[in-house]
């Protein structure tokens, strides 16, 4: 058995053994290895600058096994070229950085890409490559976005590493953009908005880390006024109707079971953190 095989049966059978022993899902565990192996590979890549980790890829790196499983890796993009060719350019340079230890290996000819379009606005690219450790392969869907200001600046961070193996260290968002973002995106849906990960991850962050209130309610401040989004007073977010509603509630409930979270949640209970925590700085908005 060459080297290579080897490389790859050792690694195949230590992700077989955690999955095995921990009780985690083995599928999972390989889409975050080959996750964790392209952030490894962009780390050691001259793009490293350009990519600033955000979403649940970044709660992954701040808070590991604790976070919520994710199935994209998100970026804001920076002082590079938003072209969806020159995109493509950076990740097809980054891809074909070899690290024979990991036994990783992406195809380039199945890169794909895909504008990202909101409200007829070109707002980034969607990429897809396929990864690949010998014969089993997954599907690697990456999302680059523009535009948004990140307070306090990006700082680096170290990704946790599943395996023995050298950590990516990445720029990563901040906590207050992050939940800044997604209360622009609670603030703007209103009614419509069946993003119930958004409400789970401004809970978890308010309830789990220490956030500076001041940082915060510029962090929001920031998000608000780049994207444009009023802030009526009276908002439905922040009613009884809105975190009482019957269908909301019902898929509450059934996104925390498919997110395999704690099922005991009330989605009240959430909501009264967050109007607690950010309605006051809402109001300011006003």
């Amino acid at each position: 058995m060459s080297e290579k095989k080897n490389i790859v049966a050792s690694v195949k059978g230590r992700l077989l053994h955690i999955a095995r022993t921990e009780g985690k899902n083995h599928q999972l565990l390989l889409l975050r290895y080959f996750q964790e192996r392209f952030l490894f590979r962009l780390s050691r890549s001259r793009y490293n600058p350009n990519f600033c980790l955000k979403g649940a890829a970044f709660l992954y790196a701040l808070e590991g096994e604790r976070s919520r499983a994710t199935k994209d890796i998100d970026f804001l993009g920076m002082h590079i070229n938003s072209a969806p060719q020159s995109l493509r350019r950076a990740l097809t340079e980054i891809c074909a950085i070899s690290h024979q230890e990991d036994g990783v290996t992406f195809d380039m000819d199945s890169l794909s890409t895909e504008d990202i379009v909101k409200d007829g606005n070109y707002q980034g690219v969607r990429i897809g490559i396929t990864a690949h450790l010998d014969r089993t392969k997954q599907r690697l869907k990456i999302d680059i976005g523009f535009g948004d200001t990140v307070v306090p600046a990006p700082m680096e961070m170290a990704y946790p590493v599943i395996l023995e193996m050298d950590a990516p260290v990445l720029f990563a968002y901040s906590i207050e953009s992050t939940i800044a973002e997604k209360f622009e995106a609670m603030i703007d849906l209103a009614e419509v908005n069946t993003r119930m990960k958004d409400f789970y991850d401004v809970y978890h962050l308010l309830k789990n880390h220490q956030v500076d209130p001041k940082t915060l309610e510029q962090a929001i401040q920031q998000t608000f006024r780049r994207r444009e989004t009023p802030a009526p007073e009276g908002h439905s977010l922040f009613l009884p109707a809105f975190y009482l509603n019957e269908e909301r509630n019902t898929s509450w409930r059934a996104w925390l079971r498919k997110a395999q979270l704690d099922k005991g949640l009330a989605f009240s209970e959430v909501m009264s953190l967050i109007s607690f925590r950010l309605k006051p700085i809402y109001l300011r908005l006003s």
